[in-house]
């Protein structure tokens, strides 16, 4: 080959080159440069042990100790009501009157019928011993006297209900009846009722009967009323469980002495059935809900770690963890909206030991 045309090879060869050069650096410029991402800046916090109070919020309603609707025992017209309506009455005190005037005349004719039949069975009783009477008629004689005594007390009994008292203290409703109005055992006259102490009735979830037991103090508080709760004894358990709620339903009992508790009234009742201790606790800021799923943000080797957990009590501003976190493992409490599983994070806070 000659020398002129070696040369002109190894200038095509050089501009080749110096093209690719050119080519590739400009490929490199014209590329899209991917930016180092950063780790995100979060706050968390080490899982802990504590005890926690088992509390328990429930609704409930008042009730009376003791309630009853008034009746008569016997027919006739009301003469005279001795009660104001609303008003206190004490257990015995007279509240209605029925007329009386036919029971008295009861009475003095069951008395007159029991004297004669006194009467007719010592005659007998004589003869008896003169032999000039039978043993029968001596029989006979002494059932009719017990049959006038039994009927001289069925109508002293009943001119005794003519006055009807109050069965026990109490507060005596409205008057269904007015004096001269004609009534019999089936007229409601008025309700009455014992209002102090007073009834709540509430209901707790089965979980919590191993833990509550008559003698307990719950805290009642009824809106509009009180503005500090109430102590409240529980004096019963029912026995059965709702099938649809499985809750137990509880009575409790409060003072009612300024009689401002009615019943029907709701109240809000706190229950405490003891402690757990050594509850795995984070605090409440820790805890994400998406649709009916809650979980936590772990962070482990600085990667936020998605983790479901199931949660129990609240206290303040901490909850009970029951599942899905165990005590040191460090949880995300602030800053995970910009975290999810997987990413990169930083604990900007201090951790406490």
């Amino acid at each position: 080959m000659k020398t002129y045309q070696k040369i002109i090879l190894a200038l095509i060869i050089c501009a080749i080159a110096f093209g690719a050069i050119l080519w590739i650096k400009k490929g490199r410029e014209s590329a899209p440069q991917i930016p180092m991402r950063e780790a995100v800046p979060v706050e968390a916090i080490k899982a802990r042990t504590g005890t926690i109070l088992r509390r328990r919020s429930a609704v409930g309603k008042l009730s009376a100790v003791q309630s009853v609707v008034l009746r008569p025992e016997v027919t006739g017209k009301i003469s005279k009501i001795y009660f104001k309506e609303g008003e206190e009455v004490k257990e015995g005190e007279p509240l209605y009157k029925i007329e009386d005037g036919i029971y008295k005349a009861k009475v003095k004719e069951a008395e007159a019928r029991l004297a004669q039949a006194k009467e007719e069975y010592n005659r007998i009783v004589r003869l008896l011993e003169k032999e000039f009477a039978t043993l029968q008629a001596r029989d006979k004689a002494l059932a009719d006297m017990q049959v006038a005594e039994a009927n001289l007390d069925q109508v002293k009994i009943d001119l005794e209900n003519t006055v009807i008292k109050a069965p026990f203290s109490g507060v005596i409703g409205l008057s269904n009846v007015s004096v001269g109005a004609a009534v019999s055992p089936n007229v409601d006259l008025a309700t009455i009722v014992d209002l102090d102490p007073i009834n709540v009735d509430f209901s707790i979830p089965e979980s919590y009967l191993p833990f509550v037991h008559v003698g307990d103090i719950v805290d009642v508080t009824v809106e509009d009323i009180d503005i500090l709760p109430v102590e409240a004894t529980i004096k019963a358990i029912s026995p059965e469980i709702s099938h649809e709620t499985l809750q137990v339903v509880l009575r409790a009992q409060m003072p009612n002495k300024e009689l401002a508790y009615r019943p029907g009234f709701f109240a809000r009742v706190l229950v405490l059935a003891g402690t757990i201790e050594n509850a795995v606790l984070v605090p409440t800021t820790a805890i994400e809900r998406e649709g009916d799923e809650e979980y936590v943000l772990r962070v482990v080797d600085n990667i936020s770690v998605r983790t479901p957990v199931s949660t129990g009590l609240q206290e303040g501003n901490e909850i009970e963890i029951t599942h899905g976190v165990k005590e040191g493992e460090l949880v995300i409490t602030a800053g995970g909206f910009k975290a999810v599983d997987g990413t990169e994070v930083t604990v900007v806070n201090k951790l406490e030991e």
